[in-house]
């Protein structure tokens, strides 16, 4: 439903390069209609999927800080409990900081560059800008190529859920482990036969 603007203002228009091509370019009806557009296109495509995952997992992270069980005393295995929960808490406390951060480092640049282009009356179209446009669309297509990572790197029940789905690509690690175990056993095996 957000995305409806986009068609709408998309048309297939016949070019030449290198030949007869056929383009798909954004034609408005008016200036003003392009600005709307664009800041609208900001709003939607970036602004409110950063104040979301922001209200998201900042609820996340403080449900996470309540304690799912109250304490009837001090005793050493609340305490310790407590540690791990605080642990836990700090650990997805920095992965949300990450994603978020690389969310608004990997797609803020497209964004900006998009807004000076409309609201910039001193902004110069020429080849380096085009370059500069080339590497902040990569930067917004890199943003979804990095939270896996992130989450494999910095979540580990990620890497257990991950070595559940795919225990194929570890089979080999493990192999080579069970021929080592042995060897590095003789001296056990030779004191648990009892000689």
């Amino acid at each position: 439903m957000v995305s409806i603007p986009v068609p709408i203002y998309n048309q297939l228009i016949e070019g030449y390069w290198f030949g007869p091509q056929m383009y798909c370019i954004e034609l408005f009806p008016s200036v003003y209609h392009e600005k709307a557009f664009i800041l609208y296109n900001f709003l939607v495509v970036y602004m409110l999927p950063l104040l979301t995952i922001c209200i998201c997992y900042s609820a996340m992270v403080y449900q996470m800080g309540r304690p799912s069980v109250e304490p009837v005393d001090n005793s050493y295995q609340v305490q310790l409990l407590a540690e791990r929960s605080e642990l836990m808490r700090t650990k997805v406390s920095r992965m949300v900081a990450v994603i978020v951060l690389l969310f608004t480092i990997c797609w803020g640049p497209i964004q900006l560059y998009i807004l000076l282009q409309a609201f910039s009356p001193t902004f110069k179209r020429d080849y380096y800008t085009y370059k500069v446009k080339i590497w902040a669309h990569c930067m917004s297509y890199t943003n979804s190529s990095i939270n896996p990572i992130v989450y494999a790197f910095m979540g580990a029940n990620f890497r257990k859920a991950f070595n559940k789905v795919f225990p194929f690509l570890f089979k080999q690690r493990v192999a080579s482990v069970g021929v080592a175990a042995p060897n590095a056993n003789t001296e056990m095996h030779f004191v648990s036969s009892g000689t």
